[in-house]
């Protein structure tokens, strides 16, 4: 299965893609690739944890160049597209935007079956409404078009929205509960189920009754924010 994952820019989607390869090796016991795509920002990327998923079964790659965990140039290897078609698991960590679906048209013709997942922390203010949730979405799924030939274009659209409603060290299970609100609500206008929510254990063991996404994804503590807890 192929998961593509998308976000405003600091909605904690690489956080996402962390956690979601983590439970899939854990859960399958298979080899997890994350295919980090993001070429724009030059922080917090899924290649800067290389080291420490590498003995879950994780591997991550993007850049086609050496040493490449602290460099900022866009030189990126789609050799993740061979593991693609083989069926594996593989996450595509996309740059936040419209924009980090660029590199993805690369992708297309390897990818069957996907799922595509836009992660939303309400407490941004560029996603801190349905309303602006929704518009995001239109402006992704307007962007992200699977060509097949010249004569015929098929969409590539969200799949499924997933909840990371968070204030970082400052996160209240109420937090997480009015953000999962206003996802659900984009849901509902979407027509897109809320596939994930993504919480810290200690608030999830409070709040778990009350969570309604499809899967639940539990962490003690952030796998890219080690450094920056403010």
């Amino acid at each position: 299965m192929t998961t593509i994952v998308t976000g405003y820019y600091g909605s904690g989607k690489t956080e996402f893609v962390l956690n979601l390869a983590m439970a899939l090796a854990r859960k399958n016991k298979r080899r997890v690739t994350i295919a980090d795509l993001d070429v724009i920002n030059p922080f917090f990327r899924s290649r800067e944890r290389e080291k420490e998923l590498a003995p879950l079964g994780i591997e991550v790659m993007g850049s086609a160049i050496k040493n490449h965990v602290l460099q900022d140039v866009p030189a990126i290897s789609y050799a993740f597209l061979s593991r693609i078609r083989a069926g594996e698991n593989v996450i595509i960590d996309l740059a936040g935007g419209e924009n980090g679906l660029n590199l993805l048209t690369s992708c297309y013709d390897a990818i069957s079956a996907y799922q595509f997942l836009c992660v939303f922390n309400m407490y941004r203010p560029e996603t801190d409404s349905p309303e602006k949730m929704v518009d995001f979405c239109k402006r992704i799924n307007a962007v992200s078009q699977r060509t097949g030939n010249a004569n015929a274009v098929r969409p590539l659209p969200i799949t499924g929205l997933v909840n990371n409603g968070n204030l970082l060290a400052h996160t209240e299970a109420r937090h997480v509960l009015e953000s999962q609100n206003a996802v659900l609500m984009a849901c509902n206008t979407l027509n897109l189920p809320l596939k994930y929510t993504l919480v810290q254990e200690n608030i999830y063991k409070k709040i778990a009754p009350l969570l309604v996404s499809e899967k639940v994804l539990t962490f003690t503590k952030p796998q890219m924010r080690k450094d920056w807890q403010n």
